[in-house]
């Protein structure tokens, strides 16, 4: 403690120099940590917006269904399968969802849709699809209309009351047609899905494709999301994996997780940089410091006190220093953080149109996670202790009489 003290109070012997330091430390933490934020929250948007647009955090279906999505790769939703899935720990709830390609057509128009028999409530609670209505009502459980995706409606110039014929090959080659009143129309942030889409719910649906009972995929929300794949893992044991197959979205779009990954590494060599100006800058500060106190630490050695007692002198004083520069640094920061974490900046102009075509939504969020303030906090404060290392070796062959004459 009392070494601390006296560091401390050497630190404000010459106190230009002591915030010229600090004041370099607090623009390194404070720039990291405001560009990683950004980074970050940029990743959990595109995350929320894949999981929480339609695919959900994990899903299941039968063996072999993700490389051949047909009907005949569906599944009976028996009694016995929703006991795990109404258990399974860690789940926030689920949808389960009769999926199948087909020709949509009104009038003259036809266009290739994807059909999606769901349980309105639940895929609701998944997907917030009641949210995207923009026209009409939303579906029941029973229901025998339909919502179509605004796009797609666009492109076959139907409204609300109009009527949509369905088209398509159903459960074991029996054929699918059907007639269905347009009851809502939906909007997605995606130009592929807002084409293509058309929601019937899940009896509907099995009626049209002759596939009563059967499923082809059961999408999951999980209440804490950075422990999605643990429950994922839970549920295939819990599951036949000759009969099921579980996947996290990671594994159905390994694109998008390539594309996270290439952009997290450039933002890691961007931080680099960052870092590498700021060391340098840390130990020019230290190299002037140094050559201004060689007298002082002559002297201090002279009347008695011994190299090792300076080098730790040195180290506390560094290490003070650090931490004044990391705290008013971190102290900073997050107030904006935690603005931009509210209130996302919103993208305009091409920008914003580029990021929709993408299907993302258009705004720049920050991550609000204790785990990269820490993780900066102890990178700065790394480098600081290893640019520490010169003083300190400076000091251990000092000569006395040298350092007394200068």
């Amino acid at each position: 403690m009392e070494l601390l003290t006296l560091a401390w109070r050497n630190l404000w012997r010459n106190k230009r120099r002591t915030l010229i330091t600090a004041t370099s430390v607090f623009f390194a933490i404070w720039f990291a940590l405001i560009m990683r934020a950004f980074q970050l929250g940029s990743y959990e948007l595109m995350v929320n917006n894949i999981v929480h647009a339609y695919s959900g955090y994990f899903q299941l279906h039968a063996k072999g269904y993700w490389n051949e999505q047909v009907l005949n790769n569906s599944f009976v939703n028996d009694p016995t399968l929703n006991q795990i899935l109404d258990s399974l720990p860690g789940s926030s709830g689920y949808t389960v969802r009769l999926e199948s390609f087909a020709l949509a057509s009104s009038g003259l128009q036809t266009r290739g849709v994807l059909v999606n028999g769901v349980h309105p409530e639940d895929e609701n609670g998944l997907t917030s699809l009641k949210r995207k209505l923009v026209r009409g009502i939303y579906l029941t459980p029973a229901d025998s209309g339909a919502l179509v995706s605004e796009r797609l409606a666009g492109y076959l110039k139907i409204r609300i009351g109009d009527t949509l014929v369905i088209i398509g090959q159903g459960y074991h080659g029996n054929s699918a047609a059907g007639v269905f009143p347009v009851k809502g129309i939906v909007r997605f942030p995606s130009p592929d899905l807002d084409g293509r889409l058309v929601y019937l719910s899940l009896e509907a649906a099995q009626n049209l494709f002759s596939a009563d009972g059967m499923v082809t995929s059961v999408a999951f929300n999980v209440m804490d999301p950075l422990r999605y794949s643990k429950v994922a893992e839970t549920l295939r044991r819990k599951t036949d994996p000759a009969v099921y197959e579980v996947m996290t979205w990671e594994e159905m779009m390994p694109d998008v997780v390539q594309q996270i990954r290439a952009d997290s590494a450039s933002g890691l060599i961007m931080l680099g940089i960052l870092y590498m100006i700021v060391g340098f800058g840390i130990f020019g500060t230290m190299l002037m410091m140094l050559n201004e106190r060689m007298r002082e630490f002559g002297m201090m050695i002279a009347v008695g006190m011994q190299k090792r007692q300076l080098m730790w002198i040195l180290v506390a004083e560094t290490f003070l220093l650090g931490i004044l520069g990391i705290v008013t640094g971190v102290l900073a920061a997050l107030p904006l953080i935690y603005y931009f974490y509210i209130h996302p900046i919103p993208l305009t102009g091409e920008l914003a149109e580029s990021t929709i075509r993408m299907g993302f939504e258009p705004s720049m969020p920050t991550a609000w996670a204790p785990d990269y303030f820490i993780a900066q906090s102890v990178i700065v404060l790394l480098i600081i202790m290893v640019v520490m290392l010169l003083p300190v070796m400076r000091v251990r062959r000092l000569n006395v009489i040298n350092a007394i004459r200068r």
